[in-house]
Order: structure tokens, then sequence, then C-alpha cells
């Protein structure tokens, strides 16, 4: 046994130095060596900030971060301009590299890059153009997205497979490739989306060994100008306007049931007709049409526009259902209330103290709510819902609003998860002092 420990024992004094190498310290300060987070960033120099965001305040154009360890921690605030890089990557609670210069003995924001986490354990960054390259050139790889299934049937990138962290068990072994090489790509809704991370981590897990993550998401893919695509059973279900690009002669011979016609020569006249807040999906049988359609669209401020895979060629091939006849050229769409959401009617009850059995929460982030809010409102910023649930009363129904709905959405899926009969809204909401208008 002596013999064994005696050989084993520069084995052991090896294998420690690695570990204590290759430790990364996230919280370190001014640092000039870029981790293995983003390796399209490699050729960016010079000093910076790694750690911690605490806060941004895109009023001041600043940003918090937590640097350092122990007796050497502190906050730094970092000045940020519109030539900033990256600035979506300052999201509070999230761990950043922010790079740097000295302006009048002030560092100033030059780029800001995400850390992903676990990245030294099998996955790293891919980048928008680099993503929209793989799916171009019809590289073989597989695509997922992380989000719940009702999410993921709204609008997903072309080709992706839905796949989140709580399916990830049951079907993972069934859904992924059995190569272990093979590249898998996933993403989610965003910087403040944590699903793609923990689905590529499980699977790192399983052995994958060529694993990425689109950090930036869905957003980032629409904001370049790229298309998402709606599932079947989405467009033939849910309360949406579905228009048919195509001329009305082709529409009358078959069509995809509950369409307007609305020809694309004639697109622009109806673009006003069509409501801002309503999830829009279109089809044609020229791809150039559909193209231009969404982005005019997108310029009109519509956030919730979906294609459909093949266009209307594509809708037959996959089994959709058509019918024929007599068109409808009118949109008549009204918005109905999805699950666990809340009417601004039975929202304003709560505001105006009429509905006693309720509690309204913001989930907006502490520069948001010093701005302004609701003065019978509980302030908890989304990031801190699970830590101070002490703080909500659980014997009350709690309707949860933020700026536009999606933070509190994601907010009341916490809090049913914790037992609370939560609901939340789906408005904009603008707020000076406590005068607050809501449009939905």
């Amino acid at each position: 046994m002596k013999k064994i420990m005696t050989k084993l024992i520069p084995l052991l004094i090896l294998i420690s130095f690695l570990v204590a190498g290759c430790a990364r310290n996230e919280s370190s300060t001014t640092i000039t060596t870029e981790p293995a987070s983003s390796p399209q960033n490699e050729q960016l120099k010079g000093p910076m900030f790694q750690g911690k965001i605490v806060e941004k305040s895109d009023h001041a154009k600043n940003i918090s971060i937590f640097v350092g360890k122990g007796k050497n921690a502190k906050t730094v605030m970092v000045s940020f301009d519109k030539e900033t890089k990256g600035i979506e990557h300052a999201t509070k609670g999230h761990s950043s590299i922010i790079y740097y210069e000295m302006r009048d003995n002030q560092p100033w924001a030059t780029v800001i890059r995400p850390i992903l986490p676990g990245s030294l354990k099998g996955y790293t960054e891919i980048t928008t153009d680099e993503l929209k390259t793989l799916i171009d050139t019809k590289t073989d790889f597989v695509l997922i997205d992380a989000c719940p299934k009702n999410r993921y049937s709204t609008g997903h990138i072309i080709g992706a497979i839905n796949l989140g962290t709580r399916e990830y068990k049951k079907n993972a072994s069934t859904t992924l490739p059995e190569d272990k090489n093979e590249l898998l790509v996933i993403y989610c809704g965003g910087i403040r989306c944590g699903r793609s991370t923990k689905v590529a981590k499980s699977a790192v897990n399983d052995g994958y060994k060529n694993v990425k993550v689109y950090l930036q998401g869905q957003p980032a893919w629409i904001k370049a100008g790229n298309a998402v695509y709606a599932s079947n059973d989405y467009i033939t279900k849910e309360n949406i306007v579905l228009i048919d690009l195509r001329s009305k002669n082709k529409s009358t011979s078959g069509r995809i049931a509950h369409s307007v016609t609305i020809p694309y020569s004639s697109f622009d006249e109806h673009l006003d007709d069509i409501p801002a807040n309503a999830p829009v999906v279109l089809y044609s049988d020229n791809t150039k049409d559909v193209n231009k359609a969404m982005e005019d669209l997108h310029g009109k401020g519509h956030k919730k526009v979906a294609l459909i895979a093949g266009n209307y060629d594509g809708w037959v091939k996959s089994g959709g259902p058509t019918v024929k006849g007599p068109i409808e050229t009118a949109i008549s769409w009204k918005r109905q209330l999805g699950i666990n959401e809340v009417s601004k009617a039975d929202f304003m009850r709560a505001v105006n103290g009429t509905d006693t059995e309720t509690v309204i929460l913001d989930v907006r982030s502490t520069d948001e709510t010093n701005s302004g809010g609701f003065k019978n409102a509980i302030s908890i910023p989304l990031g801190q819902i699970v830590s101070r649930l002490s703080e909500i009363p659980k014997n009350r129904k709690v309707y949860v609003h933020c700026t536009t709905g999606a933070r509190a959405d994601m907010a009341v899926q916490k809090l049913r998860e914790n037992g609370y009969n939560a609901f939340f809204l789906v408005a904009t909401i603008n707020c000076e002092g406590n005068n607050c208008t809501i449009q939905n």
C-alpha cells in the first residue's frame, strides 16, 4: 500500500496544480485576458471588470458591477453611452465582462460580454451571424428551442425542435442524436432566459461534446431581421390574425381556415387595420412577399409576427387543413386572456382598492420602480422573487405586473410553483410617481 501511495503522490500533486490553475474566479477585478465563455471575443484586449451586474440605469447611463473577492470585493460604477457594444449583456444578477477605457478618471464601457454559466464545462456561445450561417449553408446540426411548449408554438427558428428544461429528462434520449459529437445549438428567450444554459448543461452531462448556446436567443434573432415560424396547432387553435398574402383568386381556390385575404400588392394600405398587440401569422406562395410583409409589420412596432414553414404549399404538405369558397377580407380580432392572465378591469379593481382580497406585485427593477409605480404595490425585482417569498401574502390572490408582461409571466410561473394563486397583466405600463397609465 505504501508503494502505491508513493507512486500516486506525484499524480495527486499534478491534479491539485491543474485544479488550482484552471479554477475561474468570476469576481476578479481588472484583468486582461478573456475567459473561454465567448470564443468570438478572443481578439478583445485591454482592461476589464469581471463580475456580477448589480444594477443598470438607462437614465443615468451607468452600470454597477460587483468585482473582487474577500477583502478586495467592491462595487464599481462604469459609465456607458450609445457607442457601447453589447449593452444587452449588462443584466442585473448575471455575470458579465465589461471592457472599458478611462475618460476623466472614470471607466467607460466599450464592450460588454456575458459569462456563460458552466462554459468551461463543455459548452460555448454562438452569435446570431454564426447561427444564420449554419442554417443558410444547411449544416448538419440539431437546433433546440428550450422555451416552454406554448412559447415555442407561437414562433421558433426554422428547424428547431422543442426540448425544455422540464422535458429534457423525459425526451432527450429519444430526441437527441446518438452521436455525442454532433453539434447541438440551444436557445430560448434571450439574455434573461436561463433555460438554454440549463439544457446545455444537461446535454454536456449526458456526454455531448459539441454544445453551443445562442445566449441572445429569439429576441436578437428577430431584431436582426430573421423570421420565426409558428406551429400548426397554434395556427389552427389560437386567437391570432392569420393573413393570406396571395391573390384573391388563389385564396378562393384554397386557403387556411380563418385566414384573412390581403394580397401583398395592397398590404401597405391595410397595415393600420392590424391590431398592434395581435399575434400575426403570414403566408403566401412567394417568400419575398412574406419577408417584406414581416419587415413592414416590424417597422410598425408589431412584436408577435411569425411565418409558416414552406408557406401555403408547406402547410398543405404537412397535412394542415384547408378550405375553399368565399374569402374574408376584414380583420375582426379581439384579444382573449391567456392562461394565468388577469384582465385590465380586474387589475384596476385591485389598484383602486375595491378588490381587497388581492395584492399587486411589481417585478420591475429597482431603477424602474424608483421612477414610479402603483402606490399599493409590493415591489420585488424578478430575480429576487424566490428569495423574498415571505413578503408576498399566500392567503390572497396576487396580480403581477412589469412594463409589458414578459417578466410578470415568468414571476407567475415561479409563484405558482410555490403554491400562490397568481396572475399576470399583459399591458404597456408607464409610471410617473404614482400616476400610471395602462395600455393593452
